[in-house]
């Protein structure tokens, strides 16, 4: 229930049945009474100071105590509507001495108007008779006042402490949005991030593939040119030897055919990241376009990977499967990824010739250099296993916000 609803409630509504058993020559200075104790009210209202407050609440509290001792204890709601707003409005110490104060001055209102004599022809002999009976019904007023006193300050009290406990629910709820809201920007960003560091790696496949069209398919075209042109000289003087010409020029332009459909391949669009970064399509790929044999296995319980460390894990894999098959001649690749706790770990290895896999060109060349550079910028490390079957082993460690993105 609304703070002012119920403190206006409680002056407005008894005071209006009260007036109804006043006389009429009464009722005017009774609704200036009323009038002045809504005034108070509403002064208090609007202040903001403390100190002010407190001295705005005990004055409320005198004229509260006044009007009960001139009215009786039908005013004491007057007093509750003031208790009410208090024990809201102050903290500490203040609201139970403010307490303390009203309990007092209500009493001693509740005296003076039980003891105040009604006329001042009573005699001696009839008040003293009349003082057991007028005991017991005072004891019994004034226990029911202070009785409901208290309970109306446990319950005002209670429901403060509820309506605290609100507000800081409130702010903890405000800062949870605001966190989260940071958590949003900074996601984003993450995924800008990504995106970034995709398109940089688009960018450095379509340089390797520039050079692989200008340092493989255009040197061949350029010899099959050549030979295409011997040929014609050849064939008119020994048509063996030219037809052995043209044989091989019919080789030469079906590589580069396969050349090139592999390069229009990879150079087809694809919207989503984690399947133009799939392991097992690069593995399929591999083994359709070449004959040779691929394994892949997955280790663990999977989980979604950063866009970063799956481009990563692609490139690497990518190099090692060229390495195993360009200087390796290897006829058998496996690929195991395992997801563990601390880290990802993938492990590419291969039966090619080991003397081949170790020569120093291949282990120090720039593809492993690409692959050692790629996998530390995302805090990894690459292990090379020189023991049957070769193997390379990518190691990238994972935190608890990897299902981040």
């Amino acid at each position: 229930m609304p703070l002012g609803f119920l403190q206006y409630g409680l002056l407005v509504v008894p005071a209006v049945f009260f007036s109804l058993t006043l006389p009429l020559h009464g009722e005017a200075l009774y609704t200036f009474y009323i009038l002045i104790s809504i005034l108070l009210a509403v002064a208090n209202r609007f202040t903001r100071s403390g100190a002010q407050q407190s001295l705005l609440f005990l004055a409320e509290i005198m004229w509260a105590s006044w009007l009960i001792a001139l009215y009786g204890p039908f005013m004491i709601f007057i007093s509750l509507s003031v208790l009410y707003v208090y024990m809201y409005r102050l903290g500490g110490s203040v609201r139970w001495f403010i307490l303390g104060i009203q309990l007092i001055t209500t009493n001693l209102a509740l005296y003076w108007h039980v003891a105040t004599p009604t006329t001042l022809s009573l005699r001696a002999m009839e008040v003293q008779m009349n003082t057991i009976s007028w005991l017991s019904d005072s004891v019994k007023l004034s226990i029911g006042v202070n009785l409901l006193l208290w309970m109306t300050a446990a319950l005002s009290w209670q429901g403060a402490k509820a309506a605290n406990g609100r507000k800081q629910l409130e702010h903890v709820y405000d800062e949870l949005r605001h966190k989260h809201y940071e958590l949003q920007e900074t996601r984003a960003q993450l995924l800008s991030f990504s995106k970034q560091l995709e398109d940089a790696a688009q960018a450095e496949e379509r340089i390797r593939i520039s050079r692989q069209l200008h340092d493989d398919i255009g040197h061949r075209l350029i010899r099959t040119k050549m030979m295409s042109e011997a040929a014609l000289l050849t064939l008119p003087l020994n048509n063996e030897q030219g037809t052995e010409m043209v044989k091989q020029i019919r080789d030469q332009l079906a590589a580069s055919m396969d050349d090139m459909r592999n390069t229009l391949h990879k150079l087809r669009p694809d919207f989503h990241a984690s399947d133009a970064y799939a392991l097992d399509r690069l593995l399929e790929e591999v083994g359709r376009d070449t004959g040779i044999q691929t394994h892949y296995e997955i280790i663990g319980q999977p989980h979604t990977l950063y866009p970063s460390t799956q481009i990563v894990l692609y490139k690497n894999a990518k190099e090692a499967v060229t390495n195993a098959i360009k200087h390796g001649k290897a006829t058998s690749i496996r690929l195991q990824l395992a997801f563990g706790h601390q880290e990802i770990r993938m492990s590419i290895s291969n039966d090619g010739s080991m003397h081949s896999l170790l020569d120093t060109s291949v282990t120090t060349g720039l593809g492993h250099e690409g692959m050692r550079q790629r996998t530390q910028f995302i805090g990894g490390t690459i292990e090379v296993q020189p023991t049957a079957p070769y193997t390379v082993i990518t190691r990238i460690p994972i935190t608890n916000k990897m299902n981040l993105l």
